[in-house]
């Protein structure tokens, strides 16, 4: 690298530094999308400022990926045993369609009851989506039995409501726990 690669480097980061940070900034995703649960109409992630939480993209009609996350946050928050209580899990799902509240519930509750499964309104999943530099598409939704594409990452957010980690599909579950561990340790 030239010294003139690096100046223009440097002036990049002074002029915008959101260059210095490669986690999304989900503050304002956090604080002004809002979501319907089975308990309430309009909950704000917020709520959960100071737990970890960990929160993954999906649909209750997926059939690999979204439970195969599910059952991993199960197996990490019975490891993580009385810490797991400085822990909220929430599946937010992007099938605004067909995922009621009341099914939502169900489908976590399968899982692990301390998962909270939550969704909106399309403009609300779509702005969240944004924050978080993630998307979804419903594919041939006019279909019964249509599929959707999403986004495969698990986001551990710290208790300062920032990303600390986001952990690949597909990783052990035990990543998860380390990296919980990491965060409230």
């Amino acid at each position: 690298m030239n010294l003139k690669d690096l100046i223009l480097i440097v002036a990049l980061l002074i002029i915008h530094p959101p260059f210095l940070s490669a986690m999304p900034d989900v503050n304002k995703a956090l604080s002004e999308v809002e979501f319907q649960s089975l308990e309430s109409e309009n909950i704000k992630l917020t709520k959960y400022k100071g737990k970890v939480i960990l929160l993954f993209f999906g649909y209750t009609n997926c059939p690999d990926i979204c439970p195969t996350t599910l059952m991993d946050i199960s197996r990490s928050l019975k490891e993580l045993k009385n810490d797991a209580g400085k822990v909220q899990a929430i599946f937010v799902s992007v099938d605004y369609k067909r995922d009621t509240p009341e099914y939502l519930n169900e489908y976590v509750n399968y899982f692990d009851k301390r998962i909270l499964g939550i969704s909106s309104d399309k403009n609300n999943i779509d702005k969240i989506n944004k924050y978080f530099k993630t998307t979804y598409s419903l594919l041939d939704s006019n279909s019964k039995n249509y599929l959707v594409e999403h986004s495969s990452n698990l986001y551990i957010i710290g208790q300062d409501l920032i990303v600390k980690r986001i952990v690949a599909s597909g990783l052990p579950y035990t990543e998860i726990t380390k990296a919980i561990k990491k965060i409230i340790d």
